[in-house]
């Protein structure tokens, strides 16, 4: 019996947390080409979030850069809301370690306002989205809106229980 994606993902994964990277590259890549071939458009979306994951934890930013914000595509299409503000999250991440906060400011502001309508179950991911947020206007010279978004990561992380995220708003806030 072949193996479903949710296998596939489940593998890639593990591979990733085994730091096994090589092997969660070629996990999902497999499964990019799977799901395209069946046109699977929801496990397509998915598997490119995961190939991304994978294209940036050996380095490779702007391949990964590149398939976020094709996953991005579908999931403007099919949804859900939360799986797009993920996508836009992580490449507004890349495009920030690429040194282009400019460009990463409005994903990060469209994720922002997509996990604020989902309520108290998206906290962490606001958190993580307030704080690159965060770093971008303080690259940008925005100071008053760097603070305010420190503030409100730190707040949060606070909420959910994260230390270091707090710990790391904290001292921003303290500089």
């Amino acid at each position: 019996m072949p193996e479903t994606f949710k296998e596939q993902f489940a593998r890639g994964y593990q591979a990733r947390r085994e730091n096994r990277l090589a092997d969660s590259r070629a996990i999902f890549l497999k499964a990019v080409r799977s799901a395209s071939e069946e046109a699977d458009r929801p496990a397509l979306a998915e598997a490119l979030c995961g190939l991304g994951q994978a294209e940036r934890d050996i380095g490779s930013l702007e391949p990964a850069r590149h398939l976020y914000a094709n996953a991005a595509v579908l999931y403007r299409q099919i949804g859900p809301p939360a799986r797009l503000a993920y996508a836009l999250r992580h490449e507004a991440d890349i495009l920030r370690d690429l040194g282009l906060p400019a460009e990463a400011e409005p994903l990060y502001l469209e994720a922002e306002q997509i996990y604020r309508q989902q309520g108290e179950d998206a906290d962490l991911d606001l958190a993580n989205t307030l704080r690159g947020l965060a770093l971008v206007n303080e690259a940008m010279g925005k100071t008053a809106d760097s603070r305010s978004h420190f503030e409100q990561a730190r707040d949060l992380y606070t909420k959910c229980n994260v230390e270091a995220g707090a710990a790391e708003c904290s001292r921003k806030l303290s500089q």
